[in-house]
């Protein structure tokens, strides 16, 4: 998979289905696995729940955080995709301040490796729910649910 030269960005399915965004997804150039009908809503998952979910993907990143709060950087962000590394570039979570406590409404994904979002969202996916993954200029949405099948997924995965 090739490295993405634009923003990726996360949210909750529950979260956009409640301001009209299944709508607009379905609306897109390209879609995949959207619901007929919205899911329930869910508690938003924290800033531990995501980093530790990106942890256990094996992705690494930079945190748009003072701290980083331990999440690791890449060591080598020109050729790490082209190696099949998980590199999820720059990550801005949707809260201020950036503690381990707080729920998180969107991540957003600076310049990442497409593998990386794809692993990082399935593992986030288990523990948060049903999730919605599109490009900033909304050509492509895509969800990823738990226990979807992160090869399955793979073969429809527009980045």
């Amino acid at each position: 998979m090739r490295a993405v030269s634009w923003h990726l960005l996360v949210t909750p399915l529950h979260l956009a289905a409640a301001d009209g965004g299944l709508e607009w997804a379905a609306d897109a150039e390209s879609s995949f696995g959207l619901p007929e009908e919205p899911p329930a809503t869910r508690e938003l998952p924290t800033v531990a729940q995501i980093l530790s979910a990106f942890g256990e993907a094996g992705c690494h990143g930079t945190l748009w955080s003072p701290a980083g709060h331990g999440l690791p950087v890449c060591p080598d962000p020109a050729s790490c995709a082209s190696l099949g590394g998980l590199d999820l570039g720059e990550i801005s979570l949707g809260v201020e301040p950036v503690e381990l406590g707080q729920p998180v409404t969107d991540i957003g994904f600076r310049k990442p490796s497409g593998a990386a979002v794809l692993a990082a969202a399935v593992a986030l996916a288990a523990r948060a729910g049903p999730l919605l993954v599109f490009d900033d200029n909304g050509e492509h949405t895509f969800v990823v649910s738990p226990g979807d099948d992160p090869i399955r997924l793979a073969t429809h995965w527009p980045w």
